[in-house]
């Protein structure tokens, strides 16, 4: 099983990522694409991705994230994908040094080509696939478990 990074902020876009790579027994990390610190840096060293999938914007200025995957040693030779709507997306690749890039909206048949360029996925039979929405209850246990905003108040009024 391979491990994908997706940087991204858009939820859309995240989750077609997740259903092309999850489809495939392949696992996916999404992170956010607008913050470069270093609890981002430590949480993609730690997923060591075998494929970075990078959103590229035009209202986020965030090609600094990919320096720093290419300049820290635990991600310098993994491959990563440009995702973005920008028109001189080609260029923008090229003069990087990227892997590869692919125009947003995603086409999901490029993704998967693309994605099995880079790992082991066997090539889709005919049969259609059948998509499962997540549940309720499975989005209100996602939200659960984040710690509420008046927990973290109360720990820093009860240190001061």
């Amino acid at each position: 099983m391979a491990c994908v990074v997706c940087l991204s902020d858009t939820v859309s876009l995240v989750r077609l990522v997740r259903e092309e790579v999850t489809s495939s027994g392949h696992l996916l990390v999404p992170f956010p694409g607008s913050r470069l610190n270093d609890a981002l840096r430590q949480a993609v060293r730690q997923a060591a991705p075998d494929v970075v999938l990078f959103e590229l914007t035009n209202a986020i200025d965030n090609p600094h994230l990919y320096f720093f995957l290419r300049s820290d040693q635990a991600t310098r030779h993994v491959p990563i994908i440009f995702l973005s709507p920008r028109s001189d997306l080609e260029l923008l690749a090229s003069a990087l040094g990227a892997d590869g890039y692919l125009r947003l909206p995603l086409d999901r048949s490029a993704l998967h080509r693309a994605l099995c360029a880079y790992l082991d996925i066997p090539a889709p039979s005919g049969a259609p696939r059948i998509e499962i929405p997540r549940s309720n209850v499975q989005r209100s246990a996602s939200l659960m478990r984040r710690p509420p905003l008046m927990a973290w108040a109360a720990v820093g009024a009860a240190a001061v």
